[in-house]
């Protein structure tokens, strides 16, 4: 995919973050040495080209009071479309996908506590008919957070999203935090104040400087992670995306792992001895499957782990950020919960 200077200079200034700003465009247009207009048509023409997939917060669901896993099902292949659709019905399902294993469907769940989550994965086994299932829970996080380069320059990850140091701190989850959780989750108007307009959509917030004040408070707090944009992977020149697993025995310098630019998501997750045994789930982004293969196969001959498995993504059901304090968890309940 070949991008224009401005273009390659919004994409990736826009994944780190957006500033924390009444006129968050002109502080980008201000660092990169574009006008704000130019910036705005830019990223306007991004989004209809489905290159930018949306710019919202990203927000730790954990932090939020949300219980969350992996989860694997085996479904019998002639009805993997059926149990995909039952699957991704659920609001706190992100990510769900047909991946080359014994295990097919992999999905992202989220639940409002833990009661729920194992309760949801036993409603779903049933009605997905899957003969098997694996919780894949986030025993430890050892890195997070996607940032495709975009261009030739690999200075760009240096780059820091400056927050305004004017917004005081909220820490309290009320309900007027809450709102202020579903309003920054919601996709950024791109215009020359676009928090102004979020807030204008507020339940109990009624100003941009609420909004601004949650956003710094909660990204301080690590209740947020980021206020960025997600692209469109493939759309971006990414082509070639794996899921991989390794079993790590021993193994305990995992360094090669967290240094490697093109893993956005590694963790380490649940050993079911016999059924799964691969702990190290390192997520990876290449732009051709020839560099996808190399990087593979340099991290195996690094760490030498030799026992890996590549889970390719071979169709994609659902891709869709989950929207925390939705009813929509309590309606789902109402209709599959007996």
């Amino acid at each position: 995919m070949d991008f224009s200077r401005g273009e390659t200079l919004v994409l990736n200034r826009v994944q780190i973050g957006i500033p924390c700003a009444s006129e968050p465009f002109r502080v980008i247009a201000d660092e990169i040495g574009l006008t704000e207009d130019e910036v705005l048509e830019i990223i306007i023409r991004l989004k209809k080209n489905n290159i930018i997939r949306n710019i919202s917060g990203i927000f730790n669901g954990k932090k939020l009071g949300y219980y969350l896993s992996l989860v694997a099902f085996e479904v019998p292949v002639e009805k993997v479309d059926g149990a995909a659709e039952i699957i991704s019905s659920h609001p706190g399902v992100s990510h769900n996908y047909l991946r080359n294993h014994r295990y097919n469907i992999w999905f992202t769940l989220a639940e409002e506590s833990e009661e729920d989550f194992e309760k949801t994965v036993s409603v779903l086994a049933v009605k997905a008919e899957a003969s098997d299932s694996l919780v894949l829970k986030n025993e430890q996080l050892l890195k997070i957070g996607v940032f495709l380069n975009v261009g030739e320059n690999e200075d760009t990850n240096d780059l820091t999203a400056p927050l305004s140091p004017e917004y005081t701190s909220y820490l309290e989850l009320d309900a007027t935090a809450k709102d202020a959780v579903i309003l920054l989750q919601q996709d950024l108007p791109v215009e020359r104040s676009p928090f102004k307009k979020i807030a204008a959509r507020g339940k109990f917030i009624n100003s941009e400087d609420q909004v601004l004040s949650y956003y710094l408070a909660f990204i301080e707090s690590g209740i947020m992670r980021r206020y960025a944009a997600v692209l469109k992977h493939r759309s971006a020149g990414y082509t070639a995306n794996a899921m991989t697993a390794w079993k790590t025995d021993e193994l305990t310098d995992l360094d090669f792992f967290v240094n490697e630019k093109s893993i956005s998501h590694l963790y380490m997750r649940t050993v079911y001895p016999g059924r799964w045994e691969h702990p190290l789930f390192a997520m990876i982004h290449a732009k051709s499957q020839t560099e996808l293969n190399g990087i593979i196969k340099s991290l195996s001959h690094t760490s030498g782990i030799t026992d890996y498995l590549v889970l390719e993504s071979l169709k994609e059901f659902k891709k869709k950020r989950v929207t925390y304090f939705s009813e929509e968890f309590k309606e789902w309940k109402r209709l599959n919960y007996d």
